[in-house]
């Protein structure tokens, strides 16, 4: 056999072994790549254009965007799919989902790409509240979607299921996170004050559906650690719950991602400063802070005291057991800040632990 015959031999066989080992799993309460620890070093990137995927997508500016948050220090990011349900999506009435548009593949097919490109790990955030919020046009739909169990399956055999069957071959597809802080839609009428067990049918029902067709992770961005743990409201989202709803082993989170924002910090803890997964009782598996300002950790007291800047906020939480922190935003939507405030912290983390933010 010729040498270059022998060399692109080599080339196919070694391929699949390249790409495969870049896959994030689960080892007990650790991140793992290719046997080796990774912490997510992250943001929230929700959106640029809001309802990007199928609308205003603009390839150049998620390009761009990947780049500073690895310039940084960073090696993820979390992305809403959909934020509000108007724009991509296809749901009917009654609540059926039938699908998605040709757009919205296309869209997120360059983005997946791009991710792969700088080397960013999406945690892609399917739905959020906002689906179900009276602001929105559709959102009787949505309701109608997560209080029927019919419903609910065409939700998962025809946009959980296809999303994850186009993007599980990406390595960068680091996990499905179901929907965004769910929790409100029980909690505030505007959403609809639906039953906890219908929220708990849908979050059961998708996770079993990408266990069921992958190895993608499936995670919550839960709204605050008091209905992500037993020592106060309670775990909504543990195995026995989500199982009681749709009984299957599967239909169970990979890991926890709750959010923290003052009010939570306030009430329930700092988790950069003095709370440990191990603390809340959810020590089982990996524990991510999903979303906290950008500026830092707040107690939101009287009036908002800075308890950690956002340049100790990574390796604090490092320190008290947490495998990554999110901040929102890189691209600051909202007044909780940009990627210019936090990547002092991304870099600090990233020169104290190489080896975890980069495994590789």
């Amino acid at each position: 056999m010729k040498a270059h015959k022998i060399l692109a031999l080599i080339f196919v066989i070694a391929l699949p072994v390249l790409s495969s080992a870049q896959f994030v799993t689960v080892s007990g309460n650790k991140f793992l790549v290719d046997g080796k620890e990774i912490i997510m070093n992250g943001a929230n990137t929700p959106w640029n254009k809001w309802n990007d995927f199928g609308g205003n997508y603009i390839s150049s500016w998620w390009d761009a965007e990947f780049q500073k948050i690895k310039a940084a220090g960073g090696n993820s990011t979390r992305i809403w799919i959909s934020c509000n349900g108007e724009v991509g999506l296809m749901i009917s009435a009654d609540g059926t989902v039938t699908g998605a548009t040709t757009a919205f593949w296309s869209n997120l097919d360059d983005m997946f790409r791009l991710a792969q490109k700088n080397k960013i790990y999406i945690k892609a955030t399917l739905i959020s509240f906002d689906h179900f919020k009276n602001s929105h046009t559709n959102y009787q739909r949505w309701r109608n979607m997560v209080l029927s169990d019919e419903k609910v399956t065409s939700f998962v055999d025809n946009y959980a299921v296809p999303f994850v069957n186009r993007y599980k071959d990406n390595p960068y597809l680091w996990a499905i996170d179901v929907c965004n802080e769910i929790e409100w839609v029980n909690q505030d009428a505007a959403m609809g004050n639906i039953a906890w067990n219908r929220l708990q049918y849908l979050v059961a029902r998708v996770a079993s559906g990408v266990h069921e067709n992958s190895k993608v992770l499936v995670t919550l961005g839960s709204a605050a650690i008091k209905w992500n743990s037993d020592k106060y409201e309670g775990n909504f989202w543990s195995d026995a719950k989500l199982k009681a709803q749709y009984n299957k082993d599967n239909a169970r989170l990979d890991f926890y991602s709750p959010h923290y924002y003052g009010w939570v910090v306030k009430w329930f803890g700092n988790f950069a400063l003095n709370k440990t997964p191990a603390d809340y009782g959810i020590n089982d598996r990996p524990c991510v802070i999903g979303e906290n300002p950008a500026k830092g950790v707040y107690n939101d007291g009287a009036n908002p005291t800075l308890e950690v800047p956002a340049s100790q906020m990574f390796i604090g939480a490092y320190n008290k057991g947490w495998k990554g922190v999110m901040p929102w935003t890189s691209n600051g939507v909202d007044a909780n800040g940009t990627l210019k405030d936090f990547e002092s912290g991304l870099q600090a983390f990233k020169t104290a632990h190489p080896e975890l933010v980069d495994p590789k």
